[in-house]
């Protein structure tokens, strides 16, 4: 199979197995926003992005390691040696960990470190299960194991919240109960334990796995931190019902990460196994940089152009001055969809130690920026801190990517990509603040014409795809 049809054959299968799922998460937002006040949704979202942070640096990030190395591995006892090491040293983390929140927690007596350690826990069993499958090949379980994790959250959700009233701990509760139940089923019904055996400990597979894993831990913490800064930021300094806003606005651009998502967890394999194939990787990267690029932008500018009109619908008038960040954040997250894609070339040649500096480099500016700005421009100076942020990481990426992989430029589609974003967002904000309607209809139209034409051979493809299935489907009736 060529890796590109795998790409598109894997992204379809993870995306089957989570779209639904975060769709319905999705439209729970005026549930959600109605139940919920700005500072008890600013509290959950609080407590969610600090469990996010100690995640990696609890796990060590053994899940990335164990997905990498079980790709390479050719036998039985191969696979049980990673499974082994990873789990030994995942175990060692979590001890550690659970000591250290209980040294702080008498300290300090905090009610909330009891709520990050389960979520912490629940977060981090599900990544490694995750892995587990997707580097035992098992694309399907990966998606279902997911999938199940969500459905059970919405629906715990929708009961704990809008049933028995729990507010914050109800959505609290929902998150563990949903990951951790259901990764321990999936351990259990894929009896893992067979893949573990203390006797096949090697400190060589042990050492290899640290260095894969250990640089990626300040990345995965840089981002957290580009991600959890600005909210901090604004918890301390506006307080809890800003920290609410901004975390609502910040759902729309989250929807296109999550999809993105869906390609990431397929683009890490695909971009793995191409250098072992007959293929000519730099033609296959070029493909997909080039197709990706332009697909982003096009959601990036589709979603800025409708949002007058859908975001009154989802969320509740209290959250309604959320709308004016929502831009710059989306464009926050295509910057930082695409350095993914570089992301996934240097984990393909196992140069971890990049990721790690170029995304320490950006949260270092994105957490100045926010100090600097956040006191002077409240939540607009939040949405353009972690712009600049992806900006700076992006582009450090860019040029460090260029070691393995000769990526095309064209500056005349950039220029003319530049010029459709400033009339969709200068559509976007005319509306908003002024209600010209004109104004939206020229931001709709620039951004659907963006859409249809940077993307024709994707969707002509898609269509001559999707036809020839339905002919076959035909002929065989």
């Amino acid at each position: 199979m060529g890796e590109a049809r795998r790409l598109v054959l894997n992204t379809g299968i993870i995306a089957v197995g989570g779209m639904a799922t975060k769709l319905v998460q999705f439209f729970l937002l005026p549930l959600y926003t109605s139940v919920l006040s700005p500072a008890e949704y600013g509290t959950v979202d609080y407590l969610n992005v600090i469990a996010l942070f100690c995640v990696p640096v609890v796990s060590l990030l053994m899940d990335e390691a164990i997905f990498r190395f079980l790709i390479d591995c050719e036998t039985e006892e191969e696979r049980r040696r990673v499974v082994t090491a990873s789990c030994a040293l995942l175990v060692l983390g979590c001890v550690l960990f659970v000591a250290l929140a209980t040294a702080y927690q008498l300290m300090v007596g905090s009610e909330n470190v009891a709520w990050i350690v389960a979520l912490v826990f629940a977060g981090t069993l599900l990544q490694m299960v995750s892995a587990l499958l997707r580097g035992f090949g098992d694309t399907v379980a990966y998606a279902a194991a997911n999938f199940m994790a969500s459905a059970i959250m919405i629906v715990l959700n929708v009961v704990f919240i809008a049933v028995f009233n729990w507010g914050v701990v109800g959505m609290l509760s929902a998150t563990v109960i949903a990951q951790g139940g259901v990764s321990l089923g999936f351990l259990l019904v894929r009896r893992v334990w067979r893949y573990i055996d203390y006797r096949l400990i090697d400190r060589t597979c042990v050492i290899n796995l640290l260095r894969y894993s250990i640089p990626l831990i300040p990345n995965k913490v840089s981002w957290t931190i580009m991600n959890m800064s600005s909210r901090l930021v604004i918890m301390n300094l506006m307080g809890a019902t800003p920290a609410g806003l901004f975390a609502v606005a910040y759902k729309f651009p989250n929807v296109m990460d999550q999809v993105y998502g869906f390609f990431y967890a397929s683009w890490k394999e695909s971009s793995a196994r191409v250098l072992g194939s007959k293929e000519d990787e730099q033609r296959f990267f070029n493909y997909v940089y080039r197709t990706l690029r332009r697909l982003l932008m096009g959601i990036v500018l589709g979603m800025t152009a409708f949002m007058p009109l859908v975001f009154g619908l989802l969320i509740d008038s209290s959250y309604q001055e959320g709308i004016y960040f929502v831009p710059i954040l989306l464009l926050a997250t295509f910057f930082s969809n695409i350095s993914g894609f570089y992301g996934g070339i240097f984990t393909a040649y196992k140069d971890t130690g990049v990721m790690g500096s170029t995304t320490i480099a950006s949260a270092i500016v994105c957490l100045a920026l926010n100090f600097v700005l956040i006191p002077l421009f409240g939540l607009y100076g939040a949405s353009l801190a972690t712009l600049v942020a992806m900006i700076v990481v992006n582009e450090y990426r860019r040029r460090k990517v260029a070691v393995y992989a000769r990526l095309e430029e064209d500056q005349k589609e950039a220029l003319l990509t530049a010029l459709c974003a400033l009339a969709v967002f200068g559509g976007f904000y005319a509306y908003v603040l002024s209600h010209a309607l004109p104004a939206l209809v020229l931001s709709i139209a620039v951004a659907t014409a963006f859409f249809l034409v940077a993307n024709r051979r994707l969707l002509m493809r898609f269509v001559r795809e999707l036809a020839g299935r339905l002919g076959v489907g035909g002929a065989r009736r």
